[in-house]
């Protein structure tokens, strides 16, 4: 059977907001061929892709072709390849990959439509923020898992305290299959902050800038005295705004990292 794609392309990295719009009308699957370029998969061509995600994003160029009877899906996981992340972590796309680093960390994903594959600069900002804490932080909260890598890697780490939460319910199921997948046994709540209870002492908090300034007294909340916050999925002209937020609820900012399109913020709690 024929199937289709929807190209996005914009001069700036595209969003998850544009994830969500996909997801909402039905795409078999996304693939990030690069921050600015995104295809998406569907049964048919489908006018109401066009006319949403250009409301959320003027900026996109969107362009329908037809996939014909190639099987798209095995074409995308045979172009996959082990990803090395920061000293420490070798990222597995598929699950037939195997590490040729054996030295290295492995954290193997799981086939589905949630953010995180580790390609992405806001994914692997997150890792080698997180290997650079010394000694490892005794307990994680991830915000906004999606594949649930992040808290994969701090249970590898040695953390044995890991809670993950999206409220994307699909984000919640590939999130789960990915702790089993990887051994890693974190548990994984449908929901924000908010939803969860006790305090940690790092908080990921991969997500949209304007979603991560709104739920900023959640987060603070869930940070044990000391604690870490880690922020990202910041855009470049947005990360004044969010530092100036932190800072409103007492953060201080311990480490920045930036790829010329997206910022990543390491703060602490007093």
């Amino acid at each position: 059977m024929d199937q289709f794609f929807v190209t996005l392309s914009a001069g700036h990295a595209i969003g998850g907001d544009a994830a969500q719009c996909l997801r909402d009308l039905g795409t078999l699957g996304i693939w990030e061929v690069s921050a600015r370029e995104w295809r998406a998969y569907f049964t048919a061509e489908d006018p109401r892709v066009e006319r949403d995600l250009l409301a959320g994003d003027p900026g996109l160029r969107v362009r329908w072709e037809r996939a014909g009877e190639e099987d798209w899906a095995a074409r995308y996981q045979a172009s996959l390849r082990p990803i090395p992340v920061g000293k420490r972590f070798v990222i597995l796309p598929s699950p037939h990959l195997e590490s040729p680093w054996p030295e290295r960390i492995s954290l193997r994903l799981v086939p589905g439509m949630a953010f995180g594959t580790g390609e992405h600069f806001t994914t692997s900002s997150c890792l080698r923020a997180l290997e650079g804490l010394a000694p490892p932080p005794a307990s994680v909260l991830d915000v906004g898992c999606g594949t649930g890598i992040l808290s994969a890697a701090a249970w590898k780490l040695g953390c044995r305290s890991v809670v993950a939460c999206d409220t994307d319910p699909e984000a919640c199921v590939v999130s789960r299959e990915s702790a089993a997948e990887n051994s890693t046994p974190y548990e994984v709540v449908e929901g924000s902050a908010k939803d969860v209870s006790g305090t940690f002492h790092l908080v990921f908090a991969n997500i949209l800038a304007q979603t991560l300034v709104a739920i900023l007294p959640d987060l603070s909340a869930r940070l044990a005295p000391g604690g870490f916050l880690l922020g990202s999925g910041i855009l470049l002209d947005l990360g004044d705004g969010v530092l100036e937020a932190a800072a409103s609820k007492g953060l201080e900012i311990m480490e920045r990292r930036t790829d010329g399109e997206w910022w990543t913020f390491l703060w602490r709690t007093t």
